[in-house]
């Protein structure tokens, strides 16, 4: 589901990808990458995922009325958005970008108004039918971000996404 214009990371994506380490296979199927500058600007994340965001994703800002406006319009219909949030989702809805979030209410923004998303696990079983990892190699990743990164991740979804793998 690659889009020719690119992917921007939310800050769950981008520290998933800093656990992760998969920086690579992510240019090479995503590319470009991009994080809102609203994200970066943020005092929430850690240095490691800041230096991880600003070698591997390109800052974009809002920069037209109409991301403007759909800023906007997100802080009303959906207030417990972050303002980083709302910024990385109207930049794809503008841009025609993939959003990569796992970040549950991001997600239901994105399909209510028609952005483009993907998630971990969904770029997990990109990176196994790619033959960039084995199922054996992304249920370890999976299983090191629940388990270290202290990633939430419900068991049924898990379950279902291994039975998938097969």
């Amino acid at each position: 589901m690659p889009s020719v214009n690119g992917t921007i990371l939310d800050a769950t994506a981008i520290i998933n990808f800093r656990w992760l380490d998969e920086w690579e296979w992510l240019q090479q199927n995503y590319s470009p990458l991009f994080i809102a500058q609203e994200v970066l600007d943020s005092d929430r994340l850690e240095l490691p995922t800041r230096e991880a965001a600003g070698q591997y994703l390109v800052p974009l800002t809002l920069d037209t009325e109409e991301m403007f406006a759909s800023f906007v319009e997100f802080g009303i219909k959906v207030p417990l958005l972050s303002i980083a949030d709302r910024s990385t989702i109207a930049i794809a809805r503008h841009r025609l970008l993939i959003c990569a979030s796992d970040d549950g209410l991001v997600v239901e923004t994105c399909k209510v108004y028609g952005v483009a998303y993907t998630r971990t696990l969904r770029l997990l079983s990109e990176m196994v039918a790619t033959q960039h990892k084995t199922v054996a190699e992304v249920i370890i990743m999976a299983d090191a971000l629940i388990k270290e990164r202290g990633k939430h991740i419900a068991p049924g979804i898990l379950a279902n996404w291994r039975k998938s793998l097969q």
